[in-house]
């Protein structure tokens, strides 16, 4: 009876590798039909990544190139001396504040100045 039942696993256990076996075939089947368009897919977008890469690069240097331009005018605005008035040019107006000259006033002596 022993040997029935070995014969019985080992028939079950040849159907199950036989199985296996097929359905192994039957990927590899596929995969070389299949091959050629994932390498050809493969190829497409080798080539679509450089392009982005080539974009990428053409991107940075244009900013780049914008930074340093930026940079540049700020520099020049900032070395740039600010313009103050000249105090050595500006008129002055004198005008002696005696009870002469300005009745309404007492005998301090101010100066006004006008700009």
């Amino acid at each position: 009876m022993e040997g029935v039942w070995m014969d019985k696993q080992r028939d079950i256990l040849i159907e199950r590798l036989e199985q296996q076996l097929k359905e192994r075939d039957q990927m590899i089947t596929e995969m070389a039909k299949s091959s050629p368009v994932t390498g050809d897919r493969i190829a497409a977008l080798e080539r679509e990544v450089k392009e982005l890469r080539e974009d990428m690069r053409g991107i940075l240097n244009e900013l780049l190139d914008q930074k340093a331009i930026i940079e540049e005018i700020q520099h020049k605005k900032s070395s740039t001396p600010k313009r103050y008035r000249d105090v050595r040019s500006a008129e002055y107006i004198v005008a002696e504040n005696t009870p002469e000259m300005n009745p309404e006033r007492d005998e301090k002596g101010e100066i006004i100045v006008a700009g």
